[in-house]
C-alpha cells in the first residue's frame, strides 16, 4: 500500500505499525525524517533492539535469514533496517525475504531504504512480496512551485509565522536545497521570533559576522587562495552551518555554468548581466572568472559539491569544514584554455 509521506505522522498515529515499511527517493532529508519518525514509533511500541545492514559485494546473504528467523537473545522486538541503495538482494536474498513476507515475525519490523524504483525493482519477487503486506513510502524531490508551501508547513511546526515575502525570498535563495531551507528555519526559531520577515531571511542567510557566506563566494571566484581560506575559518568559527555555505558555493556555480555555456554558445557579457541581474560591482569579478573557467570546471566544481553534501548528511564519513578547504583549493586551479580577453 502506498503512503505519502506527509501522511505518515497520522498513520502512526493509530498504535498499529505494518510489518514492512519501503522507503523509496534520493530527497535525503525527507527520507531522513520518515526513517527517523518510524523509529521513535517503533522504540516506543517495544522495538527497543535495532539492526541495521547495509549490504555489499560479496555480502553473506545468510545473515539477514538469521536476523529473521533467529529470536533475539534478550527476547527484544527488532527494528531490522536494510540499506538497498547500494546492492539490492541477490536470488537467494530474494528467496529469504518473499518466505518471509509470507508470515511475518510480529517481533520483527523491517525498515527497508531504496533508491528510485525502476521497472526492474517493481518486477523484483522481494518487492512485490514485500509491498503486499507492508508500506510503501516514496519520496519525491518538492518541486519548485511548491516549495514555498514546504517553507510555510515546516516554519509552522516551529511555530513561526512567515510573511509571504519572507518566503518567497527563502525558496528562491534555497533553489531546491531542502537541507539549507531546514537549517534556515531552525536557526530563525532560535531567534524567538514569533513573524518572520524578509530582512529576518536575510540575517540568518548572511548572519551577523564579519564575513558572510557571500563574502566567501566572491573571494572564491576571485581567486584569493588567502582571504578565501579566512573567510571560511571565520565563518566556522562563528558557528555557521555547513550546509549554508554549501548552498552559496553552488548557488554561485549553477549560474556561473549557466553563464559559461551562454558564452559558448555566442551570447556576450551585457546579455548575461541583464540576464541574471549581475550589479555593476560583480560584473568584473564574475567576467574574469568566466574568462579562466570553462561551464566543463563549474560542473565539475558541482559534482565535488554533491560528494561535499552527502558528509554532511552523513552518507559518507569525513570532517566537512576540511572538504570545503579541499574544495576551495581545488577551485583556483583555472582551466589550460582561457576564453580571450
Amino acid at each position: 500500500m502506498k503512503l505519502p509521506h506527509y501522511q505518515l505522522e497520522q498513520h502512526l498515529t493509530t498504535g498499529k505499525l505494518a510489518p514492512v515499511y519501503i522507503i523509496s527517493g534520493e530527497e535525503l532529508l525527507l527520507k531522513q525524517e520518515v526513517l527517523q519518525l518510524i523509529r521513535k514509533t517503533a522504540q516506543r511500541l517495544g522495538f527497543t533492539d535495532r539492526v541495521r545492514l547495509a549490504p555489499e559485494a560479496g555480502f553473506n546473504w545468510e545473515q539477514l535469514y538469521t536476523l529473521l528467523y533467529s529470536p533475539s537473545m534478550l527476547a527484544e522486538k527488532q527494528c531490522i533496517e536494510l540499506d538497498f541503495r547500494e546492492q539490492l538482494p541477490n536470488k537467494t536474498a530474494s528467496s529469504i525475504l518473499a518466505e518471509y513476507a509470507t508470515n511475518p515475525s510480529p517481533h520483527h519490523l523491517l525498515l527497508i531504504n531504496l533508491g528510485k524504483i525502476d521497472n526492474k525493482i517493481h518486477k523484483c519477487a522481494w518487492y512485490l512480496a514485500l509491498e503486499k503486506i507492508g508500506m510503501l513510502i516514496p519520496i519525491w524531490p518538492i518541486a519548485r512551485k511548491q516549495l514555498p508551501a514546504w517553507i510555510n508547513q515546516r516554519a509552522r511546526k516551529q511555530q513561526l509565522q512567515c510573511t509571504a515575502e519572507a518566503v518567497n525570498l527563502l525558496a528562491e535563495y534555497v533553489e531546491g536545497n531542502l537541507s539549507a531551507a531546514a537549517a534556515a528555519i531552525e536557526k530563525l526559531s532560535l531567534l524567538g521570533l514569533k513573524t518572520v520577515n524578509k530582512e529576518d531571511i536575510k540575517q540568518v542567510l548572511t548572519d551577523e559576522s564579519h564575513f558572510t557566506i557571500f563574502d566567501l563566494t566572491d573571494s572564491l571566484i576571485a581567486s584569493d587562495k588567502s582571504r578565501t581560506f579566512h573567510v571560511l575559518q571565520q565563518l566556522q568559527e562563528e558557528g555557521i552551518e555547513p550546509i549554508l555555505v554549501l548552498w552559496a558555493i553552488t548557488r554561485e556555480f549553477r549560474v556561473l555554468a549557466e553563464m559559461a555555456h551562454a558564452l559558448q554558445q555566442g551570447s556576450n557579457y551585457d546579455a548575461l548581466w541583464k540576464k541574471h541581474r549581475v550589479f555593476a560591482q560583480r560584473q568584473p569579478l564574475l567576467r574574469q572568472f568566466l574568462n579562466t573557467h570553462s561551464m566543463q570546471d563549474c560542473w565539475q566544481a558541482l559534482v565535488r559539491a554533491m560528494q561535499i553534501d552527502h558528509v554532511i548528511k552523513g552518507v559518507v564519513t569525513g570532517s566537512v569544514w576540511q572538504e570545503l578547504e579541499i574544495f576551495c583549493l581545488g577551485i583556483h586551479t583555472p582551466r589550460t584554455n582561457p576564453l580571450p580577453q
